[in-house]
Order: C-alpha cells, then structure tokens, then sequence
C-alpha cells in the first residue's frame, strides 16, 4: 500500500486554550467518503480512541470536537490511516474517493490550506523515493548532491507557505522536522541500497561525515508519537544500528535479517537510547512482532520474547506480543492448521481444511495495497502453471462487504475459483498470526503445516513448494 502520511497537529496555544486542564475550543470535522467500503471512521487522539463517526445515507459525516489535546490525531478508515491538522474554530472538511484513495483525499472550509499542504509534501515525498531509489545507484558524492538539492527544494516550499500564510510554533516545527526526517531515512537507506543490504558497510566508502546527522537525532519526541517520517526513520536507523553492532561483534561480513544476535542487538539499542516508555514501547513491539511473525526457529522466537518482555512497560503490547507469540507456536511445522471459515463467491461458507485435498497454499491479500495484489496474483498464476498437484488458495483479509471484494475480483479480472474472503477477519488473523500481507502458509494433504511463515517472493519458496511434489 502507499501510504499518504497527512498530519493531524492539535494545538493548546490558541484560541480559548485552558493551561491547566491543556485543553481548547471547538472545532469541526466532517466529509464525504465516495464509494465507500465501510460505514463507520475511527478518529484517534495520538493512540487513544476519541469517538467513532458513522456514515449517513448520503456517505457523509459531521463531528464536533468539544475539547483539543495538544498532539497527534488519526483518522482510520477501511483499513487506510490518515491525518489533518485541527486548531480550535476550525470546520475542516475532507472529500474521499476509496477508488483512488491516495490522490483523491481534499480538504476544504477553514484549516484546509495547512493541511493540503502536508497533503502535497508528502505526494512529493512519496514521489521523490522513486528517484532516490534510481539515485542510490549513483556514488555517494553525487548520490549526497542530489538529494541535498531535493531537501533544499522542500525547504524553499515550505517558506513560501510560511510567508503566505499565518502557521504556528508547532506547526512550523513539526513541518521541518517532517523534511529533515525523511532526509535523515534516506541517508540511512542508502548505504544498503548501493553497497547490499546484508553486507558490511565500509565506512571509508563514504564521505567524511556522512553520518554526522545522527548527532542531530532526537529518540524521544513524543510529540511525534504517530508521526509516520519519524517512525520510519527510526526503524531504518536502528534496523542500521543493531547491523554495525552485530558485524562488529561477530567479525561476518554478512547478514541474515532472520539472525537472532542481530534482532537482539535491535532490542537491547532501542532499550538503552529511548527513554520515552511510549516511544520505546513502539519499537520494541514492531521489532518483536517483526521477527515473530517471520521466524522459522522456536529456539529464537523464545529468545526474542524473553528479551521483549523484559524491556517492555506497556501491558496493551505484552498481551499482543504474547498472543502473537502464543499462536505462533500452535503454526509450528507438523500441527495441524486451525479451522478458518471462509467465504466463496457464490457467498458459501466453508472452512478451509474442507476446501482442498491436495497440499495447499495459502496468500493473503488486502485491498490497501493495490501493487502488492496485482503482482501476487501474477506470481500466483505463474506458480500455478508449475505445480498443477498444489492449491493456491487467495483469501482477502479485509472486513468490507462482498460486492468490494467482487468488484476488485472483477476489475482485475481474477480467477474466482480459488478466491475467497474471510467470515471473520479480526479472529482468521489472529488465527492465523496474519501481521504482514505477504505471508504465505504452506500445509500438507493431511492438513499439517509445512511453513507458516513464507513468502511467495522468496527465493527458496519453490524449493518449499518442491518437497511438496
């Protein structure tokens, strides 16, 4: 899926602001979703659920906002997370077209400037990382050129708006810092782009200084607690950091991300440089759910749990990481696969043990990411044509209604033989510890699990798929 990250700023410094209780006037939120695919948004004050705002039998809502916190909101629709910037009096209005989410999402009325701003910047963003991953091919020198030029570029925008139009404080700060962010992730990325992504990194390749802007880093701005440019830097950075420790310590010259001294490594950075508990909190949980979800060794998931817990503070993440950790081992190879129900197109509820006789496989899709579903459906078809003794069953992991899921089959033309949806998608991917999309199970005649935790795209997937035949 791209992500449009758009952000939601709640200011206390203005108008009607209360000092003592932190918190302001009214404001307004409403819109109009076209075609959409549920009936319902859930507004989020930084991780704490506000309210959840149904749809009309015209598709549109209306909100009022009684009181402000200073922070960061989210707006999650259909599996989508978006943000606006709300002050106090303002009555913003978005304008949505599920069909093509990402370009279509318009504000209007009062505060909608500010907010198709971010809405601009960060389709600019999004943009410029298709040239930067050309860039990376480039040497370092030039590769830096170019993309100080880019952030000069950003920069010179963002005074622009600055001098056209009133901002305050916050927003001036959380705007620079959304560009110098996404600078500092680029830099980070770099490196594995240009010289591999599991091979040691010579610091002599690079120029003099190149990772001064570390020095610059600031781990625990919880300001920033669901800012997307500053998440995603941070896991590039440490993913970068636990790297240089684990070649330092074990003298190899390459890495496998699956290691377990390497997502140790990750654990223990996170735990000694964040201080913020809800900042550290996060990266401890999508580190441990990362490696989780994609571990081939009980051995190590254990290993990696133990040292989860031991440094995590939130009872919320324990009892996902547990859970997820818990079920995990239920998908270990040679137990048999849970009972799912899964719907057909004919609308027939079925269970998916009861839908296959052969050794199966099962993919996993979602409607937010448009790339990934075409692109698997095709390695589907071509895996297909090989391995004729083999089911490749497709399931849609959303919680929409049949006819989205029909109209998607039907727009991309897809074979409605194998395609099926979850009757319960929230308990299926639990189940199923369904955490990334591009999951893969791969289950056996009798119903046993062969490999809970594969990928499609993998270059041993048909050497898996070999011992089947």
């Amino acid at each position: 899926m791209k992500q449009i990250v758009i952000l939601v700023f709640i200011f206390t410094t203005l108008l009607g602001c209360n000092t003592k209780d932190n918190s302001c006037g009214q404001a307004y939120f409403g819109g109009e979703i076209i075609n959409p695919n549920n009936d319902f948004l859930v507004l989020y004050d930084n991780t704490a659920l506000i309210d959840t705002l149904y749809l009309d039998e015209n598709n549109r809502f209306f909100y009022q906002i009684e009181s402000l916190n200073s922070g960061l909101c989210r707006i999650a629709y259909g599996g989508e997370s978006q943000f606006a910037i709300i002050e106090p009096n303002d009555s913003l209005m978005i304008r949505l077209n599920t069909l093509d989410f990402d370009e279509s999402f318009v504000y209007s009325g009062r505060g909608s400037k500010k907010n198709n701003y971010f809405i601009n910047l960060f389709l600019s963003l999004e943009k410029e990382d298709n040239s930067i991953y050309k860039f990376s091919k480039l040497k370092p020198e030039l590769f830096l050129k170019k993309l100080d030029s880019m952030k000069m570029e950003s920069y010179n925008t963002l005074n622009t708006f600055y001098e056209k139009y009133p901002t305050s404080n916050l927003f001036k700060k959380i705007s620079r810092l959304s560009i110098d962010y996404n600078y500092y992730k680029r830099k980070e990325v770099y490196p594995l782009r240009h010289f591999g992504m599991n091979t040691l990194v010579n610091l002599d390749s690079l120029p003099q200084g190149y990772y001064n802007f570390r020095n610059n880093i600031e781990y625990n701005e919880e300001q920033l607690a669901e800012f997307y440019p500053y998440y995603y830097f941070l896991f590039n950075h440490f993913n970068n950091l636990s790297s240089e420790k684990y070649f330092a310590e074990t003298g190899n010259s390459v890495l496998i991300r699956t290691n377990i001294i390497y997502n140790l490594n990750k654990l223990e950075l996170v735990d000694s440089l964040v201080h913020s508990k809800k900042i550290k909190n996060v990266l401890l949980k999508f580190a441990a759910r990362n490696f989780l979800s994609k571990s081939t060794s009980f051995e190590d998931s254990e290993a990696m749990y133990n040292s989860y817990i031991s440094k995590n503070t939130d009872k919320d993440n324990a009892e996902y990481i547990t859970g997820l950790y818990n079920t995990l081992k239920r998908l270990q190879p040679g137990n048999i696969l849970p009972e799912v129900d899964v719907v057909n197109y004919k609308n027939e509820i079925s269970t998916i043990n009861s839908i296959c006789v052969k050794p199966f496989v099962l993919y996993f899709w979602s409607n937010t990411n448009k790339y990934y579903v075409k692109n698997s459906h095709r390695k589907l078809n071509e895996l297909r044509k090989n391995y004729s003794n083999i089911d490749f069953i497709s399931i849609n992991v959303n919680s929409n209604n049949a006819s989205v899921w029909k109209r998607i089959l039907k727009q991309n033309s897809f074979d409605i033989a194998q395609e099926y949806r979850f009757r319960n998608p929230q308990v299926a991917k639990k189940l199923l510890a369904i955490e990334y999309i591009n999951k893969v199970i791969v289950v056996n005649s009798d119903k046993t699990i062969v490999n809970s935790n594969s990928n499609m795209f993998d270059h041993n997937f048909k050497n898996l798929l070999n011992q089947l035949k």
